[in-house]
């Protein structure tokens, strides 16, 4: 890259990404779209939401500093849809490996949550496939479908990044892939209903996994211990008690905590969890459990702000390839507010690159630490008096204009 091409906040987003690298197999015969330059391509498209490849495609002509930086005025929509078919995958996860590796280097000096710790939530999504072209991901009669498994690490209460990511068509359940996500002995695992698996506990277990996971109901256990709850508290049950795998019946112990809460419909819901963990409260355990939630904002955050739903091709090697593409743009989207901006969110920090993605870098750091310059407090609330009377009913308008 020459020294003429002017610093813009997009090419120092991608500085340590090799923008002419070609792959010596599948850049082979390729013409002018490289490897290197095709993954910019889709992480720009990625980033500001491209609905389309000719999008992409139309994007790159009308911008006259991203032909210069990466030497292509113009590229067709369907030379897009080859290279994304055609890309390494192995590549891509390197890529998406190595932002994940700065990212914890930034999380290293993090504790977790408030006497938690690091939190690591599992569970996977699914990305719908149409009905024709996604056959080769078929699960039933009215769905093709495949999964992103996740084991999703909580730094802090705003910190959080996929730290393991396993593909796979939606046939494969989520006990499949579980032993393969759970590896760490330092952080405290999380899980739902989908994950109850009781020769996988006994398994964490004796490799000192610590983990909480929900139960259903039915699940039957012997109580070997109760401790006092307060009447006062949402908790209604705090018992070590004894569960068997059912395959070997070998027997176990575990903490089960029972506890109350209110749903959005102000509805009481009760909530089981077992756990390994006796060092902390079992209100501290129930709030470990509300920390799940945190991976339902990420998929959803990665279909809503990322377009992970509407995919560009639905061959299978360009699905998981896009899934790849997709994962990169948000953790280097996380890596850019960690060494930033921290005090802002990630949809924030994302929103300011878009803006600023062909001005000089100190435009963008300006933006970020601006202080507001709004002294309202804005709207209060007024205390109530006399109920508001209802406006008179209208009657139906009918006007004709000929």
């Amino acid at each position: 890259m020459g020294n003429d091409i002017p610093s813009h906040v997009f090419r120092q987003c991608f500085h340590w990404f090799d923008v002419n690298y070609k792959d010596i197999l599948f850049d082979h015969r390729a013409q002018k779209l490289h490897t290197g330059k095709a993954v910019l391509l889709f992480l720009e498209a990625a980033w500001n939401k491209r609905d389309s490849l000719d999008d992409i495609a139309n994007n790159l002509r009308a911008k006259e500093w991203m032909q210069q930086w990466i030497g292509i005025k113009s590229i067709h929509g369907s030379t897009l849809c080859r290279k994304l078919e055609k890309l390494p995958l192995d590549l891509l996860q390197d890529l998406f490996a190595s932002v994940v590796k700065a990212i914890a280097l930034c999380y290293a000096g993090k504790t977790g949550i408030k006497k938690l710790g690091k939190l690591a939530t599992v569970d996977s999504t699914e990305i719908r496939l149409p009905r024709v072209n996604g056959t080769w991901a078929y699960t039933s009669s009215s769905k093709n479908a495949v999964k992103m498994h996740t084991r999703l690490l909580v730094a802090d209460a705003d910190s959080v990044c996929p730290e393991e990511v396993i593909l796979s068509t939606a046939a494969v359940s989520d006990q499949e892939v579980a032993l393969d996500l759970v590896v760490d002995t330092m952080n405290t695992y999380v899980f739902d209903r989908g994950y109850i698996n009781f020769a996988h506990y006994r398994k964490w277990v004796q490799r000192g996994n610590q983990f909480v996971a929900r139960v259903k109901a039915n699940n039957r256990f012997r109580v070997l211990e109760k401790r006092d709850v307060t009447e006062q508290n949402h908790i209604l049950l705090d018992a070590d008690v004894e569960w068997k795998d059912p395959k070997t019946e070998a027997a176990f112990k575990l903490r089960l905590v029972e506890y109350e809460y209110v749903n959005d419909k102000k509805q009481k819901c009760k909530i089981r969890v077992v756990t390994n963990r006796w060092d902390l409260m079992a209100e501290e355990i129930s709030e470990i459990y509300r920390y799940r939630w945190k991976i339902e904002l990420f998929f959803k955050w990665m279909k809503q702000h990322l377009r992970l739903t509407k995919l560009y091709s639905y061959k299978p090697e360009a699905v998981w390839n896009q899934i790849y593409l997709t994962l990169i743009a948000y953790a280097l989207c996380e890596l850019i507010r960690l060494t930033v901006k921290p005090e802002k969110s990630c949809w924030q920090i994302l929103q300011a690159l878009n803006r600023y993605a062909d001005r000089p870098v100190e435009e963008l750091l300006a933006e970020l630490n601006r202080t507001p310059t709004r002294s309202s407090q804005g709207r209060r609330k007024k205390k109530r008096g006399r109920p508001r009377k209802h406006p008179p009913k209208l009657k139906p308008v009918h006007i004709i204009i000929r």
